[in-house]
């Protein structure tokens, strides 16, 4: 049988060998890549990606998009043959995650629908209705939601639904949902986030940077970033994004104790795992055998 891995690198050599031909540059190919990633030709940007790396072998960027589209094909390729539900589950939870870091939302929402298909839970429809969100599909975030048995609603999709509502011009309705989001002490990051968006688009100022702050401070260091990077950008924060007070929330330090690196015999159990810089340093040696093979 045929590795997973040595199959993905094999779908687009006869692309690569003509692009040699064609004495295209490794910046040619690497712009190649870039523009059919976007167009979500995954395995012909696999094949522009790895005639650039090959062409330059230290161009770190070059090895990060290389080892990106490799990911992402064989993570297709999985999700299409896996017949164990639980394991189907994680792949395609672990593919939308991929799409949605890079923001490929248009290919996103399709993995999430068929996630939400499968599931049918609080979880899965908090998934699709997040990226839906994403690109402003928010009557389908809504129904989605709304549709949603009303014993499985937690406060992420509770406040998600206000979020949904209020960008359609429903403020009351979205008020109304405010009432009933429920933080408390050991409510989980997502859905203080999820509810300081809520209360940013409802008018409720000062509770949204609560909210916010707490969230900031409940997630670990590693993760913050992209946090406050997500925050920055979304539009449900456009009323604050030039207030004092948001600036300052954005500098919200984490409380959650983390190391750089626990020092284990692997990164199993590691909270840091795939981020830090042992992690990417060796998903970066490992591609650039990959590229030399």
């Amino acid at each position: 049988m045929v590795p997973w891995r040595l199959l993905g690198l094999g779908l687009g050599m006869a692309l690569l060998l003509s692009a040699v031909a064609c004495g295209e540059t490794a910046q040619d190919s690497y712009a190649r890549g870039k523009a059919l990633l976007a167009q979500g030709e995954f395995e012909r940007a696999l094949a522009a990606f790895t005639s650039a790396a090959r062409a330059d072998q230290s161009n770190r960027e070059y090895l990060e998009q290389y080892s990106l589209a490799r990911r992402l094909v064989l993570l297709r390729q999985r999700l299409e043959t896996e017949q164990d539900p639980d394991r189907w589950a994680y792949l395609a939870r672990s593919l939308h995650a991929l799409y949605c870091g890079e923001g490929m939302f248009s290919a996103a929402i399709p993995v999430a629908e068929k996630i939400h298909a499968r599931l049918n839970d609080e979880s899965s429809a908090v998934v699709l209705a997040e990226t839906q969100l994403a690109v402003n599909r928010n009557a389908e975030a809504a129904g989605v939601l709304r549709a949603l048995d009303k014993q499985k609603a937690t406060a992420s999709s509770r406040a998600l639904l206000g979020v949904a509502l209020a960008r359609q011009g429903d403020v009351q309705a979205a008020r109304e949902i405010v009432k009933d989001v429920g933080l408390g002490q050991d409510t989980p990051p997502q859905a203080r986030y999820a509810a300081a968006r809520l209360y940013a688009l409802t008018g409720y100022s000062a509770q949204a940077v609560a909210a916010l702050a707490a969230c900031f401070e409940s997630v670990p260091p590693s993760r913050q970033a992209n946090l406050k990077e997500h925050a920055n950008r979304c539009p449900d924060f456009a009323a604050l994004a030039s207030t004092a007070e948001f600036a300052k929330v954005l500098e919200t330090p984490s409380k959650v104790p983390e190391s750089a690196c626990s020092g284990g015999s692997g990164c199993g159990a590691c909270p840091m795992r795939g981020n830090c810089a042992k992690a990417q340093s060796g998903r970066l040696t490992g591609a650039s055998s990959d590229i030399a093979a």
